[in-house]
């Protein structure tokens, strides 16, 4: 397709040459080749589910998505699989309200992969590529709690609590249920476990920490006992010692026969007789 521009020059300061070569202030025509870029229209996510902007994004890379999404996203992050890939993530809303989360390849150019609209979509995501989009207990408990059964697992070493949802789980990729185990601490989705295995196995590590830590504890808690009686035992041994006198100087004559005399002692001031007479009252104020 070509455009046609015209361009009006005026000024003898801008193009004089020009100026010269068309006397009487003729028009230059320059001609220009190229195509018409098509221009892309926004597209409102909160009225489409997640298959509806699956096909509107299938094949899109994530600056595509950012370009024609009319909302600002609320989180743009690279999220670690737990093989060790990595993924783009863009998150509209927040993980307890309404939200659309997206997943793209992490290397250019970041072509789309799975979208998200609702807590069955994010599980789903989340099992399939073995990442962690992020989950409210609240959102996970409006759809799954009539479902659930819960348990609370200590962490010694950590000092929390975690509460684990137990759920035959199965979605569209699934469709035969399995038990999975949802583990959530400070009501966010830490883990996921994928049947009674891998849980068990969490568990049975979980216990030799916590015994590891008792142990611990229980050995500092002897150790300061032990200190304390030793100290308590010094202190008793320095309460019954007998006192023991030793001659520094003068003494009367069975005193200096009998009695030890201190080594390298300094000899005690001379004493100087009272000028009150003994027996004399002294004055009170």
């Amino acid at each position: 397709m070509k455009k046609m521009c015209w361009i009006v020059l005026c000024g003898i300061l801008i193009l004089p040459g020009l100026i010269q070569a068309q006397p009487g202030g003729e028009e230059i025509v320059i001609e220009m080749t190229g195509a018409a870029s098509t221009p892309q229209e926004s597209v409102s996510i909160w009225d489409k589910n997640a298959r509806q902007l699956t096909k509107i994004f299938r094949g899109k890379t994530r600056t595509d998505v950012l370009y024609r999404v009319e909302n600002v996203s609320s989180k743009d992050d690279i999220l670690p699989a737990e093989d060790g890939k990595e993924y783009a993530f863009v998150r509209y809303g927040s993980d307890d309200g309404d939200y659309r989360k997206f997943l793209f390849k992490a290397e250019d150019p970041q072509t789309f992969l799975a979208c998200a609209a609702d807590i069955a979509d994010v599980l789903a995501v989340n099992k399939k590529y073995k990442v962690n989009m992020g989950v409210s207990r609240r959102d996970f408990l409006r759809r799954y709690e009539n479902q659930t059964t819960l348990m609370n697992l200590a962490d010694q070493t950590a000092g929390t609590v975690y509460q684990v949802y137990k759920l035959n789980y199965s979605d569209i990729n699934h469709k035969k249920p399995s038990p999975h185990y949802f583990v959530f601490e400070n009501d966010a989705l830490i883990q996921t476990y994928a049947g009674d295995d891998a849980y068990y196995q969490f568990v049975e590590e979980l216990s030799n920490r916590n015994k590891e830590k008792t142990q611990q504890t229980q050995a500092a808690q002897q150790a300061r006992q032990a200190q304390l009686q030793k100290e308590r035992q010094a202190a008793l041994e320095r309460a019954n010692r007998p006192v023991r006198k030793a001659l520094v100087s003068g003494g009367t004559a069975t005193d200096q026969a009998y009695m030890p005399r201190a080594v390298n002692a300094t000899p005690l001031p001379a004493l100087t007789p009272s000028k009150i007479p003994a027996g004399t009252p002294l004055p009170t104020r």
